[in-house]
């Protein structure tokens, strides 16, 4: 990282570690939810993608890994990252960009008609398990119009959420239909729209690279500081050998994580980000494994601060694809490109 990066870097690390102090909020307690966001968006780190001339940062990817991860690292219980990606997206495609929390949703069978006349657009279909549903003021939405890919932002004051289901980190993960409902801001792309799926796929594969190096923390603390014997039970070489598999998983899906970012920045970078998601998914059994085995049964404790991070990861690990998903992704990229092309391009600069 550069020096910009260092500061960005410990600025969010420190706001987030003081927002957090006195731990997670209540899914109720909206007023504590209000100032948390309020210093967030303060800081400007929302508009880390936007370019100076539009507020921001003029922030790359290789930037938004420090943030990400520092993110899932403090278990933060707000769409920052959501919001992070979507102005990247409005801003990358001339759209405008609101001033507030913005999520991300994947349209399935849905309608957009024009009215010819006044030119404007309206909006019927279903969103599935969205993120922050009902937290966010907007929704970007990637679906199809006329045969053609295209996002359209929607107001989520203008959809009705059937379902407030909550993921397993007790995170919004709202079902919100609209019905004729009128479209903010409509753009119809050249080409595939995948790269929201992919940057969704990516922003969930750095937290969680941030919630393994939480989880390694508070795991190798607790073992320093617990007594068995009449020794700490770091000395013993079971423990031992734990923590180092769990370091390695927390190193592997890091060096993923940033792997990706760094060709995202660089071009297309879907193959990257697909070994990189489908390499995090698969760090999340042994490595929730070995921290709450190491814990005990204090680490399954409500009041523990460990599963904050271990939910997360059994959470994201479905989000923006799963590991069929992304291992069929994989697999088809190397039979399209044939085998002669699949080394060179692991071993590319």
């Amino acid at each position: 990282m550069n020096e910009l990066t260092n500061i960005l870097v410990e600025s969010v690390d420190r706001l987030l570690r003081d927002l957090m102090m006195d731990g997670m909020p209540s899914r109720n307690d909206q007023a504590r939810h209000k100032v948390m966001w309020d210093a967030i968006q303060n800081l400007g780190i929302t508009d880390l993608f936007l370019t100076e001339e539009n507020g921001g940062f003029s922030g790359s990817w290789t930037d938004a890994f420090a943030v990400f991860s520092r993110l899932g690292y403090h278990a933060i219980p707000l769409p920052v990252g959501e919001t992070i990606v979507a102005k990247g997206l409005l801003q990358k495609y001339g759209m405008e960009t609101p001033k507030t929390a913005i999520t991300l949703a994947i349209a399935g069978d849905s309608e957009i008609i024009t009215d010819q006349k006044s030119q404007t657009h309206s909006f019927s279909g279903t969103l599935e398990l969205v993120p922050w549903g009902e937290s966010s003021e907007f929704v970007l939405v990637q679906c199809q119009h006329s045969g053609r890919d295209c996002y359209l932002l929607m107001s989520t004051k203008n959809g009705a959420p059937v379902n407030t289901h909550r993921n397993e980190a007790d995170e919004p993960r709202d079902t919100i239909v609209f019905s004729h409902a009128p479209v903010a801001q409509l753009k119809i792309l050249e080409k595939s729209a995948g790269e929201l799926y992919a940057s969704g796929a990516l922003l969930r594969t750095c937290q969680a690279a941030g919630a393994l190096e939480a989880a390694l923390e508070l795991s190798t603390g607790y073992v320093q500081e617990r007594k068995q014997f009449g020794r700490s039970i770091s000395k013993f070489q079971v423990i031992q050998h734990q923590l180092a598999l769990l370091v390695e998983e927390a190193a592997a899906v890091s060096c993923a994580a940033q792997s990706a970012c760094k060709a995202f920045d660089m071009g297309d970078g879907q193959f990257e980000i697909a070994a990189a998601k489908l390499r995090s998914n698969r760090a999340v059994n042994e490595s929730t494994s070995i921290a709450h085995q190491v814990h005990g049964a204090i680490g399954f404790t409500k009041e523990h601060q460990l599963h904050y991070s271990t939910q997360r990861l059994w959470s994201w690990r479905s989000e923006f694809g799963n590991d069929r998903y992304w291992a069929q992704r994989l697999g088809n990229e190397v039979l399209r490109s044939g085998r002669d092309s699949l080394w060179p391009r692991l071993t590319a600069n």
